[in-house]
């Protein structure tokens, strides 16, 4: 998804220019992939150091559950605002020192051609689940024999950890009568 902003970066600040938006952007994760084409609308504004960038995007994540590690999608809706600095001056076609200084923003090229992928790639990989759950009630796999809970159920009987034993006969002689 490229951009030339030339015009916008001649013009004055607060000058802003919007679009709709999609395309394909890939994670370079095999265990979690985007499903289908981002959809979205971006506004860019001209900001005195550059171009402004917000704006939001929906798209549909295929990953695994962490408890019984069966693939399923997400929706994700995702808002965006980050700024976007040239590299050379629009005016003067001169190189702009600080701008490669700066890493926590995206690069206009040098033919005045501002990339939105890699910053929806980043924006998509940020607010990916920590711990992604195919449902709430996810039963997750059996400790002893392994089956999926969520699709067979078990009667295996788990035991318990010999290590904690201790501890929870602590925990229970601390409890007040009645509880």
């Amino acid at each position: 998804m490229l951009y030339n902003v030339a015009q916008l970066l001649k013009a004055t600040a607060g000058s802003d220019l919007r679009q709709d938006f999609a395309g394909d952007v890939s994670l370079g994760d095999d265990a979690t992939q985007t499903v289908g084409p981002v959809h979205g609308q971006v506004r860019f504004q001209k900001t005195n150091q550059g171009i402004l960038a917000t704006g939001n995007f929906d798209v549909t994540v295929r990953m695994q559950c962490v408890r019984c590690l069966e693939d399923f999608e997400q929706a994700l809706h995702i808002t965006f605002s980050e700024m976007y600095l040239p590299t050379i001056d629009v005016v003067t076609g001169r190189p702009i020192v600080d701008a490669a200084k700066d890493d926590e923003s995206f690069p206009i090229d040098a033919r005045h051609h501002l990339e939105l992928t890699e910053m929806l790639r980043q924006q998509v990989i940020l607010n990916l689940p920590a711990q992604p759950l195919c449902r709430e009630d996810c039963a997750g796999l059996c400790a002893v024999c392994g089956n999926n809970r969520n699709v067979d159920p078990c009667d295996c009987v788990t035991q318990d950890d010999l290590r904690w034993q201790a501890l929870t006969t602590l925990a229970l002689s601390e409890l007040p009568p009645g509880d």
